[in-house]
């Protein structure tokens, strides 16, 4: 779980749950806050729109993604230590005693499974290009599904608001009537916004981040399982690896602790 995330949420979402307790502290009405068809004009219309948009295949990988942006991905310095591991192993035992290892991260179980297979160097490359490839595709779909969501829910909100307005414009004679209809079409646009700018935007330019993020990480885990391959020095491996990462993310490698 990413702590960041999960706290940038709850802030986001706090901030107007504070606001409405004050309202109420000041003794406000909080039903005046809640309408039903308008709640259901923007959320059913919103996610409606989107899906007439997106594919299938997209939509599932909008949905994987939004999980995904609350959970904390593989540190670089983490991988370029196992990476360097592995070498280490593989130099002294072989590309076969790496199958016996334990693998999180995917792309790099993907990888050693190709080395333990005895594949040629040009056919692990290439297969970890286009599966790197693909992924990057994927993420900037599902980005851009939560990215649509995002601009199309302050629309629908806006046309809750006008479905309001125009039953507010048939009660004219009433003037409670008209001042609770008004109250009523604007909650609308209310709803699309917090729809949009508490959630869909923020989790789509978080799948962004965490494609560039990834990315590098498989950039990292290409070179580094191709070394592997020719039975290079972990230590010349290492020195290779540290160019794809800061000054500080350097200091924490393990292999700069021995």
């Amino acid at each position: 779980m990413s702590i960041i995330s999960l706290v940038g949420f709850i802030g986001a979402l706090g901030g107007f749950g504070f606001a409405m307790w004050m309202e109420y502290q000041y003794g406000t009405d909080m039903t005046l806050y809640w309408n039903a068809p308008g709640m259901s004009i923007v959320v059913i219309g919103a996610l409606g729109a989107t899906l007439l948009k997106s594919t299938a295949a997209d939509a599932r990988a909008a949905v994987s993604l939004g999980g995904r942006a609350f959970t904390t991905l593989a540190s670089p310095v983490k991988l370029i230590d196992q990476l360097v591991e592995f070498a280490d192993i593989a130099r002294k035992d072989g590309l076969i005693a790496l199958e016996s290892q334990q693998i999180k991260h995917p792309f790099l179980s993907k990888g050693v499974q190709l080395l333990v297979d005895g594949q040629k160097p040009e056919i692990v490359i290439r297969t970890l290009e286009a599966e790197s490839d693909s992924q990057k595709q994927r993420e900037k779909h599902g980005s851009a599904v939560w990215a649509y969501l995002g601009e199309v829910s302050p629309a629908m909100g806006m046309v809750g608001t006008l479905v309001g307005l125009v039953a507010l414009l048939g009660n004219m004679d009433d003037q409670t009537a008209l001042l609770t209809g008004m109250a009523s079409a604007l909650l609308t646009t209310l709803y699309g916004a917090l729809l949009a700018n508490s959630l869909a935007l923020p989790i789509a330019s978080k799948i962004r981040v965490q494609s560039e993020l990834e990315g590098l990480n498989r950039e990292i885990l290409i070179e580094g399982i191709s070394f592997i391959q020719t039975g290079g020095n972990p230590r010349v491996l290492a020195d290779l690896l540290v160019s794809y990462i800061t000054p500080t993310q350097e200091a924490q490698l393990a292999i700069n602790s021995r």
